[in-house]
């Protein structure tokens, strides 16, 4: 961006954010378009040149936070209105998480993280803080390679990057089915060495995916065959935590694809310290059901899908 453009968004912020300007009182000064100075700010907005940040307290949230602590015994949750476009309420879900992760990171913790947009929006959105010896671990293989977004495979390299951590990448496939093929892989050194940090992860950062609805999830779309989707369904499936299948009670499925991941095992998602974030309705029952197994330590959500967890709770 050259030197003149971001100058006139800076201008175009100060004046409608700073001195209550209309976008047609900017246009007519800046010989502009209306539509061209909501074009700028939405640009500012996207380019953090404007950084909004809203103070969520309220009485009705909190009631909400103590609900949820109470029911399922997380000790800590954060939650943001819900807002018209599921885009912008992950963004503002993001921003949030960004924050608290930044105050759950401690000198010489390793940390686990997985990957997905709702983490994308996470570690994008973090203010960089250099942190003394903090390494980074993937928690497990790649869901590809060559999907044209380069963005999917940068998580944990974002993350190292805002903080200063160590990263140990895992560079292998998601599943393998064959025991030979998987026995050389994780014998390999780099994937040795990542898969025993992993074990020893002090805090584990990851989104959550949900076998029911309509969306794009590579994970389920992509990396699952139609007979282990049928295997998952039979079995009571509901969703996905660190690529490990579950129940409508949070429990892991006694299933294959469980079994054949290149990552976390499942002792170590149960007895670890989980940041979860997730948001939108289309996810509430597999949040409801992970929140019934236990594991969340921390969560960040949203509004309307954390009311909809309620009521599939008072309904069982």
């Amino acid at each position: 961006m050259q030197n003149d453009e971001r100058q006139l968004l800076i201008d175009v912020s100060v004046m409608y954010y700073l001195e209550g300007m209309t976008q047609n009182e900017i246009a007519k000064k800046l010989f502009l378009s209306r539509p061209k100075v909501s074009r700028l700010l939405k640009k500012a907005r996207e380019l953090h040149i404007v950084d909004i940040n809203i103070n969520y307290e309220s009485d009705s949230l909190e009631s909400l936070k103590n609900k949820i602590k109470n029911r399922f015994n997380v000790k800590n949750i954060e939650i943001v209105k819900t807002l018209s476009n599921y885009k912008d309420t992950l963004e503002e879900i993001g921003k949030t998480a960004s924050k608290v992760l930044l105050s759950e990171i401690k000198e010489g913790m390793t940390v686990g993280i997985s990957w997905g947009n709702t983490i994308r929006s996470t570690v994008s959105q973090m203010k960089n803080k250099k942190i003394d010896n903090v390494k980074i671990a993937e928690l497990f293989g790649a869901f590809s390679y060559d999907m044209g977004d380069a963005d999917m495979l940068s998580n944990a390299t974002t993350l190292s990057s805002k903080i200063g951590g160590r990263l140990y990448p895992l560079p292998a496939p998601l599943y393998i089915e064959d025991p030979s093929t998987r026995e050389i892989l994780i014998n390999n050194p780099v994937i040795k060495n990542s898969l025993n940090m992993i074990e020893n992860c002090d805090l584990i950062l990851t989104g959550l995916g949900s076998i029911d609805g309509n969306f794009n999830q590579p994970i389920w779309d992509i990396y699952v065959e139609n007979d282990m989707k049928g295997k998952i369904k039979e079995n009571g499936g509901i969703g996905f935590l660190c690529a490990h299948f579950f129940d409508e009670n949070g429990e892991f499925l006694d299933i294959d694809i469980n079994k054949n991941i290149i990552g976390i095992k499942t002792e170590s998602i149960k007895n670890n310290k989980i940041m979860l974030v997730a948001g939108g309705k289309k996810k509430g029952k597999a949040l409801h059901a992970i929140l019934k197994g236990g594991y969340v330590d921390t969560l960040v959500t949203d509004e309307k899908t954390i009311k909809y967890v309620l009521e599939l709770a008072d309904k069982h």
